[in-house]
């Protein structure tokens, strides 16, 4: 009996030890990624912006102008003049205030703001990368923390990890506070949700996927809940400051969803009048790459629904509740729009795909095979100025 009271310390030493490998590792491992697949887009952009022109003589076309395209010119724009300067699109309280916010705080030290967003994108990939890492090490074991790695780095619209996108903010908040999460460590999901909350609302859905993680957890004490509420509350903070903003802006507490709606044609529809709608492009007058991308926004949908009924049944019920909520109000939409660029956004694809994996290299080598084609297409076609959901 003593032996084995004396071998549960050395157990618990080394566990210790173990993870905190790991959370050194997390940030190497995460920087070497996210620096090389930046510069191997890098250079894919730039030699495209040659092999590509069809303009005489040298291409005039900068570095960061070919990176700000779409919602890229639309963080910018806010950040530089506000919402609701002329100068900005009138519909421009769609976006969620803090990637906009920080671009304007690195403006006001002296960078440019189309600088100052990538800057941000890679600190934020950065930060997401390393909570990914040691995510799906504690989920699926050693070894899964840069097979992960690879899978979100060149996963088919990565693009939007590089280019001035609140997808990495996003995803630095988000994945951060389901690891936290799921270490039991409620206290500390109170800033990283709000991050996420404050970059898109799709921080809504991630706090819903939160709160079932600690139904799942079924640990209803006291000092639990109370650490829990408050972290849920903490994250769903930016929300409603934006809205108290709006609300003295423009009259609308919601002002942001009916911003959707005049200036994108979004508003909320049934399942089957969203589908029609979008398989019916194909018989209207559309460019040649709108009705390419809608075609893969039907596609995508059926891979993310895939993915939520594999976390589902792996009982990662927080992972499932968090994509299924996110996905249904994409399928509920007018139509199908940017959901290729949402499944991004859904973390935990990328740790069932470490599972999918685990011990099976050729199973990895396929994926990588798969999406990193996939992955440098966006990039050309992005940063071409062309649509890419």
């Amino acid at each position: 009996m003593g032996e084995a009271e004396a071998a549960t310390p050395a157990r618990a030493s080394t566990v210790r030890r173990t993870w905190e490998r790991v959370d050194r590792i997390s940030w190497v491992e995460s920087f070497r990624v996210t620096t090389v697949a930046r510069i191997s887009f890098f250079v894919v952009a730039y030699a495209a912006s040659w092999f590509l022109s069809d303009a005489s003589g040298g291409v005039d076309l900068g570095f960061l102008e070919m990176w700000t395209r779409w919602d890229a010119v639309h963080f910018t724009g806010i950040a530089e003049h506000g919402y609701l300067a002329p100068e900005v699109h009138p519909e421009a309280v769609a976006f969620f205030p803090l990637f906009p916010l920080l671009i304007d705080a690195l403006g006001k030290i002296g960078f440019e703001a189309r600088l100052a967003a990538m800057l941000i994108t890679f600190g934020s990939s950065l930060v997401a990368g390393t909570y990914l890492y040691r995510l799906a090490e504690s989920d699926v074991g050693e070894g899964a923390g840069r097979r992960a790695l690879l899978y979100l780095f060149l996963f088919p619209t990565a693009v939007f990890l590089v280019a001035p996108y609140s997808e990495a903010l996003f995803l630095a908040g988000a994945i951060a506070a389901f690891y936290f999460a799921k270490q039991g460590r409620w206290l500390l999901v109170a800033v990283p949700a709000a991050v996420a909350m404050g970059a898109r609302l799709a921080g809504a859905f991630l706090l819903l996927g939160l709160l079932v993680e600690f139904l799942r957890q079924k640990d209803f004490t006291r000092e639990r809940i109370v650490a829990a509420g408050a972290s849920l509350a903490a994250g769903a903070l930016p929300l409603f400051l934006y809205g108290v903003f709006l609300l003295r802006a423009t009259g609308n507490f919601l002002e942001f969803k009916d911003a959707q709606y005049r200036g994108w044609g979004r508003m909320v529809v049934g399942p089957k009048e969203s589908f029609l709608a979008t398989w019916n492009t194909w018989t209207q007058d559309h460019p040649a790459n709108w009705l390419f991308a809608w075609r893969v926004e039907i596609l995508a949908a059926l891979v993310g629904l895939f993915f939520v009924a594999w976390a589902l049944r792996r009982r990662e019920w927080g992972y499932g509740v968090y994509m299924f909520a996110t996905l249904a109000v994409l399928m509920t939409s007018s139509w199908y729009f940017s959901i290729p660029r949402m499944l991004l956004s859904l973390f935990p694809i990328p740790i069932l795909l470490a599972h999918f994996t685990h011990d099976r290299p050729e199973r990895h080598q396929n994926v990588i095979l798969i999406t990193a084609p996939l992955a440098v297409l966006g990039v050309i076609v992005f940063t071409r100025g062309m649509w890419f959901y």
